[in-house]
């Protein structure tokens, strides 16, 4: 599944995972004159697939893709590192032209040179994991479906960006239209038939944390198809040791 997802990837990236209802330029922005040569950028690398590095900007913006193949590369003590040292979890600059290529995600153009900055708690990969879990357990709910609908809303401990991140790496993994949408929100739009309790083209999949202590917290999750269609789990265990997050989950509950 990693080698199709990593395949399925690389042609996304020329073509971009489109947004629902918005159509990206091609057109690279132009640099401020006023801001020399060339320009930096402090990122957040959220997911690696194969040689792709799927990065947020610190101060907020579009996803971002950058390859480190060709880049000058430093870890946090100035020493030259390897590309395949990068991991999610770290945080860098990176040197640029100053131009961006609208595509979806981004690209930097004409960027020379990468350096870690620091590193932060992740939980990106974390969160696509459960997601996953979610959409392969009873595989008989996917039948025939068109689109994913993702409820991430009572996830307080990760950005806007971040749940983004989450959005586009499912539409990609799947092959399937994906968008934010409540099963309210799901209803008021006439997808969810709500006398016979049944989203005919698609699934809904709902992921929910409660803050408990600063090293982890409780999830909760929700595959949703009919009233007689759903599966999910509650206040199963995030826990974050020896520099990852671990998760315990209990019994899964069928309707």
């Amino acid at each position: 599944m990693k080698k199709i997802f990593a395949l399925f990837l690389s042609v996304l990236l020329l073509t971009g995972c489109s947004r629902t209802g918005e159509v990206l330029s091609s057109e690279p922005q132009q640099p401020d004159p006023s801001s020399g040569a060339g320009e930096t950028i402090d990122c957040r690398i959220l997911y690696r697939i194969e040689d792709s590095l799927l990065m947020i900007p610190e101060e907020g913006g579009e996803l971002i893709m950058l390859s480190p193949r060709e880049l000058a590369l430093e870890d946090q003590g100035g020493k030259a590192m390897q590309p395949d040292q990068l991991r999610p979890g770290m945080c860098v600059q990176v040197d640029f032209d100053g131009s961006v290529l609208e595509i979806y995600p981004c690209l930097l153009s004409g960027a020379t040179a990468l350096r870690v900055t620091g590193e932060f708690q992740n939980l990106v990969p974390f969160y696509l994991d459960r997601l996953d879990e979610l959409y392969q357990e009873d595989e008989a709910l996917n039948s025939d479906i068109e689109e994913i609908a993702l409820d991430l809303s009572e996830l307080g401990n990760i950005s806007e960006q971040e749940k983004e991140a989450l959005r586009y790496l499912v539409e990609c993994r799947w092959g399937k239209e994906t968008f934010f949408s409540t099963y309210q929100e799901l209803c008021d739009q006439g997808k969810i038939d709500q006398e016979h309790l049944r989203y005919e083209k698609g699934i809904l999949l709902s992921l929910a944390c409660k803050e408990e202590a600063q090293d982890g917290f409780a999830v909760s999750g929700e595959k949703w198809r009919s009233g007689l269609g759903a599966i999910g789990y509650t206040d199963a265990k995030a826990s974050w040791k020896n520099g990852e997050w671990t998760f315990e989950k209990g019994a899964w509950f069928i309707s």
